[in-house]
């Protein structure tokens, strides 16, 4: 019986002549739920690309734990190491301590504000992607006699300063030396660009060699300012940072990658959360379609209905012919759907054809990332929709007795 409910739900969906006009709506049906899925596919996988994007850009420049200290400065960072070790385990891949300051830099007469980075390159290997993301240059290095140490810049910084590679550039400190009314300044040449894609890190940031920043700012050998933790999963960074919180306490403050940007995270996923909501109202809309379009089958399917019911279909059997229809409808259009979307998708992720402002977007591109869970849910949504949508006239269809079909032939 299943194989008789199979077959009449693909001749009702698929009518030839005179039914043509039915079978056209049922496919301006199905369009509508392969745009809707399609809306949802390309706007999902482009929400979690920001999502992963940014997740990328904060763990790979600041790691995935920042340690540091109410008081200024972490005094002993051996000892610290040593104790962020045996309370981490072998949750910890690797540690970098490094020091930091706001500062001017100044090329002739741009001068532009920034925080700069006084890194060891081996540890910044270790625990971030700064390397990876460098345009232009090396990481800095320290200055010796006749060659001047060198900086590297964030490229939107640069950009403001008007600094490329081997230009000389002051760095100017807020902070006066004793017998002097002036702020320090120092001089340094330009030895690499870095671009992570994310604007607020490229125009704030910029990198010096760690043993010149800490004679540059005056800074003890063991003192450091912070020190950024690679854990072994990301994911559960935030149970680690809480932890480390705890065994230390005050005056030391265990921040993870999700609280370093909390707000813009937050907003990212406020507005997928919205945007799915929003953008499932078409494939609603694409729901009604299918409904009016199950009563005009059912209305034109009346005679033929009722013939299959005085030869002994069951009202179940019945029922099942138009959730069969809805069914048909609900998953070849989430199937094309999906095509479309991962289609549209592609392009995007290969030709990066749509620029943002980065000030704006914080990032320049339209980043990608579809998650198989993601399409799953979106297609789950469609069938479940197309279904809800059929289980009126399904219902009307079974209630239905045959001699109301056949009182007028």
């Amino acid at each position: 019986m299943s194989s008789i409910v199979s077959t009449v739900a693909r001749r009702f969906l698929t009518g030839k002549k005179r039914n043509s006009f039915l079978s056209f709506i049922a496919l301006v049906s199905l369009f509508g739920v392969c745009l809707g899925v399609a809306a949802l596919t390309v706007v999902m996988g482009v929400m979690e690309g920001f999502e992963t994007q940014l997740r990328s850009i904060i763990t790979g420049t600041h790691s995935h734990i920042v340690l540091y200290s109410a008081k200024q400065m972490i005094p002993n960072q051996v000892e610290m190491e040593d104790r962020l070790r045996a309370i981490g385990g072998d949750k910890i891949v690797a540690l970098g301590s490094y020091v930091f300051s706001e500062v001017m830099l100044a090329k002739g007469q741009r001068v532009v504000g920034s925080v700069v980075e006084g890194i060891d390159n081996d540890s910044a290997r270790a625990t971030t992607d700064i390397e990876k993301h460098l345009v232009q240059g090396e990481m800095p290095q320290r200055g010796r006699e006749g060659v001047l140490p060198t900086i590297t810049l964030g490229g939107n910084l640069a950009e403001s300063l008007g600094a490329k590679l081997n230009d000389d550039i002051n760095v100017i400190s807020p902070f006066f030396d004793k017998d002097s009314l002036q702020p320090r300044s120092r001089k340094f040449r330009v030895g690499g660009v870095v671009s992570t894609g994310m604007y607020e890190y490229d125009s704030k940031y910029s990198h010096m060699n760690t043993d010149e920043a800490r004679d540059f700012f005056h800074i003890s050998a063991s003192a450091v300012s912070a020190i950024k933790i690679k854990t072994s999963d990301p994911s559960h960074s935030f149970m680690l940072s809480a932890r480390i919180q705890k065994e230390l306490g005050y005056p030391y403050r265990a921040r993870d990658w999700t609280e370093l940007n909390r707000n813009l995270l937050y907003a990212v996923r406020l507005q997928k959360s919205v945007i799915f909501i929003i953008l499932t109202a078409i494939i609603l809309v694409a729901a009604f379609n299918i409904m009016s379009t199950l009563m005009m089958m059912m209305s034109e399917k009346k005679k033929e209905m009722s013939i299959l019911k005085a030869m002994g279909l069951s009202p179940r059997k019945s029922s099942s012919i138009f959730l069969r229809v809805g069914l048909l409808i609900g998953l070849t259009g989430a199937a094309a759907g999906i095509a479309l979307g991962l289609l549209i998708c592609l392009v995007l992720a290969k030709t990066r054809f749509v620029t943002l402002p980065a000030d704006v977007y914080f990032i320049s591109y339209l980043p990608v990332d579809v998650r198989p869970a993601t399409l799953g849910v979106i297609a789950a949504c469609a069938v479940v929709v197309a279904l809800l949508a059929t289980l009126y006239p399904a219902y009307r269809v079974a209630m239905e007795s045959p001699v109301e079909g056949l009182r007028y032939e």
